[in-house]
């Protein structure tokens, strides 16, 4: 995803390359056939392509205006998260009658958690056209934490090894890590 206000003209032209050799091509067919071997039965009229052409602005407008509001939903959406974390760790420091370890411990299973979540947010899904030629390419231009490590290695700066293991086996593990913290959470409570 690409984040920032604006795409470079070098950017943008080598990221569409091939779809505008192939649109070259494409247009150069019709244009030769009509000018150079003068079959003018192939010239269409102009209704019909300005009908196409409004049609096209409505559907990449409504495809615009879908795009930008889920991209303000997931802002919400970590906005939240962001809050909730900051709100979790002073209470976890503040309210929490244990020792500095166990408070700790607190912190260091919702950081795991975190971490969890980046991860499987980052795990490519079937729907997605990350493997794409152009999409591959792109991705010489930047770089992503999670593409460099592995999930395994990120846990263990926040939970024990057995932990560890125990949530690497479960198909979900934000929850897995959810039910630690609850259960150090009753632990300390009472």
């Amino acid at each position: 995803m690409h984040t920032g206000s604006h795409y470079k003209i070098s950017e943008f032209l080598l990221w569409t390359r091939r779809d505008i050799y192939v649109l070259i091509i494409l247009a150069s067919i019709p244009t030769i056939l009509f000018q150079v071997f003068d079959l003018k039965w192939i010239a269409l009229p102009w209704v019909p392509v300005a009908l196409v052409g409004t049609a096209a602005a409505f559907v990449v407008g409504f495809k615009n205006t879908q795009t930008y509001n889920r991209l303000w939903e997931a802002r919400q959406i970590w906005g939240a998260i962001v809050n909730t974390s900051r709100t979790w760790g002073m209470m976890s420091k503040d309210f929490v009658k244990a020792d500095k370890s166990e408070i700790e411990q607190l912190i260091y299973r919702h950081c795991a958690w975190l971490t969890a979540l980046r991860f499987q947010l980052r795990k490519p899904q079937t729907w997605e056209n990350s493997n794409k030629n152009y999409n591959i390419e792109y991705r010489n231009y930047y770089s992503v934490p999670e593409w460099q490590s592995t999930l395994e290695e990120e846990l263990r700066k926040y939970l024990t090894e057995e932990e560890n293991n125990y949530v690497l086996g479960k198909k979900n593990k934000g929850n897995t890590i959810d039910s630690f913290t609850i259960e150090a959470y009753e632990r300390i409570k009472s």
